[in-house]
């Protein structure tokens, strides 16, 4: 199961509505983390967490600090509906 990093070729990336300033905890993802992800189809780098949101897929980007980042795994904790942990990569 491979994750899309965004928009097909000719189209054009988007804000998400009222997304322009989501608080997020940041960190990079740890060695473990990185080896675990590594075995599966995944590639890590970072993780954000942010409050839960029903409008977040893999086909969006997080635009951070001036780096974006592809979302290629999101994790809402059994569906608690009280946060989201996003598992992303550093584009270029």
């Amino acid at each position: 199961m491979a994750a899309n990093s965004g928009p097909e070729p000719g189209e054009t990336a988007r804000p998400l509505k009222n997304g322009e300033n989501i608080w997020a905890y940041y960190r990079q993802a740890s060695a473990n983390e990185i080896a675990m992800f590594s075995t599966t189809v995944y590639k890590v780098e970072v993780i954000f967490k942010i409050a839960w949101r029903n409008d977040i897929d893999t086909t969006m980007k997080v635009l951070f600090r001036g780096k974006e980042y592809a979302i290629n795994r999101i994790d809402d904790f059994e569906g608690y509906k009280q946060d989201l942990t996003i598992y992303a990569y550093a584009l270029n």
